[in-house]
């Protein structure tokens, strides 16, 4: 199972998430749950360094635990805040709709997002 956790502020403000395992809905390079998921890490990633120009502010390791996690630097201004929201909104809505269609056609034992607070 893939598990995601959405980290938050007080403020609603998306500090980072992260994931970790695998779907095991299919073997690994055929998994569309696992292609899923990594597609919209990397999107994330890849936005953030676009619009942001921020470095070193995600770690993968491609073990067996398959982790991923994208946080946001301290220290950023209230415009940074601001962009990495809009970005980090979009991906989640997104993880959050692959998790509602996986659930709907295969069942809840693949993928599972909780949301907490920091």
């Amino acid at each position: 199972m893939i598990r995601i956790v959405i980290w938050k502020d007080t403020k609603g403000n998306i500090l980072g998430f992260s994931s970790e395992g695998h779907a095991g809905y299919e073997e690994e390079g055929k998994d569309i749950i696992c292609a899923s998921i990594s597609t919209l890490f990397t999107t994330a990633v890849n936005a953030l360094e676009e619009q942001l120009s921020w470095k070193d502010f995600y770690m993968v390791t491609g073990n067996e635990s398959n982790f991923c996690e994208v946080w946001t630097p301290e220290g950023i201004t209230d415009k940074e805040r601001e962009t990495a929201n809009v970005i980090l909104k979009t991906i989640i809505r997104g993880i959050l709709d692959v998790e509602e269609s996986v659930r709907e056609e295969y069942g809840s034992d693949y993928l599972q997002v909780t949301t907490k607070t920091k």
